[in-house]
Formats: structure tokens, sequence, C-alpha cells
């Protein structure tokens, strides 16, 4: 089984790279769809909430989380190993496919990386990052400033990916672009 990462600053793409990924037949996990599954559902993490931040409303956490880094740390800390939890049941109930694709914003951040043999990173640039996540979610431009400078800067990604693809033009263009990879690794493996 080739467990291939996928990852790629907020905003960058990634979702619509799933979406091409899945149509195409492969099982794909995104993790921040795990993430969000947990907020709901896991008493564990909804005790945590409770006594940490005082409220289980995710914009008031992150709007907390994205501006202290110790909080931050310490939800991650927290988050993290239940996140990997599910991404091994994934990895289990998926045994006998060929290749399975897991999504993260944070990969690297997260230190998930270690668990892939290769890495997809989606590119866009940062001003077009910004205005996509304020327009899908309703962010102030600094809200949105936030979360994007949160993570490691895409140029230092590069060198630690096996795949770069480059998100700049239209949804058509990044289908085409998702098919070629597809093509790509299916010759290769």
């Amino acid at each position: 089984m080739l467990k291939i990462g996928i990852t790629g600053n907020i905003a960058s793409g990634k979702s619509l790279f799933e979406k091409y990924l899945k149509n195409a037949g492969f099982p794909v996990l995104c993790l921040d769809s795990v993430t969000h599954f947990l907020y709901e559902n896991d008493i564990r993490l909804k005790e945590f909430l409770l006594k940490k931040f005082n409220t289980f409303e995710r914009l008031k956490i992150s709007s907390l989380v994205f501006r202290d880094v110790k909080l931050k740390k310490e939800l991650e800390d927290f988050i993290y190993p239940l996140i990997l939890d599910k991404m091994e049941e994934f990895f289990d109930k998926n045994r006998f496919e060929k290749i399975l694709f897991v999504s993260a914003a944070v990969l690297f951040e997260a230190g998930f990386n270690k668990y892939f043999d290769k890495i997809v990173l989606i590119l866009s640039n940062r001003d077009t990052r910004i205005q996509r996540l304020m327009k899908r979610s309703g962010l102030s431009y600094l809200q949105a400033v936030l979360r994007v400078d949160s993570q490691i800067n895409e140029e230092d990604k590069i060198p630690l990916s096996d795949f770069v693809i480059e998100n700049l033009g239209t949804e058509e263009e990044l289908r085409q672009k998702t098919d070629d990879f597809v093509k790509k690794i299916l010759k290769k493996h």
C-alpha cells in the first residue's frame, strides 16, 4: 500500500484536489474533517475544551489559539493523538487498497509527514489564499492573515515534498493537473 500525504497551506486548493481524487476512485481521508468530527463527537476533547477554553465554539477557540502560541500548542498536543488514531483506523480499513491519500493543512507542522511514503504539496500564493479564506469562511482580513501566517511558509515545504502542484488558475486547470498526477502515480505503482 502506498500512503500519500496531501498538504498545502490553508485555502490552497487541497479540498478540490481531494474531490478530484475521490472522483477518480481513490480512498481519501481529510484530517480537517476528522478534526471537525472530533470537535462534535469526542467526549475527551469536549471535556478538554470546556476546561481549557470554557466553550465548545470553534470560532471562539480559534480566535484565542491563533493569538496565543502556548494555547495553540496545548490544543495541538491534546488533539493530534486523537487525529492519529482516526488516521490509523483509515489505514487499517483500507489496507487492501493500492494507494491511499490523506490530506492535512498542517502535515509538516504536526509531524504527520513521517506516516507517508510520498507527499504532494498544493501551492497557491499568499494573497490568493487570504482572499479565498475571507470569501469561504467570512473572516476579516486580519483573521484570515492570522490563519495563513500561522503555518510554515509554502516555500519551505517545497523541498520536503515529492510532488508540487501549483493551483494558481481555474478549477479546470487543477482538475487537469490532478489527472496528470494520477497517471504519473499509477504508472509508477
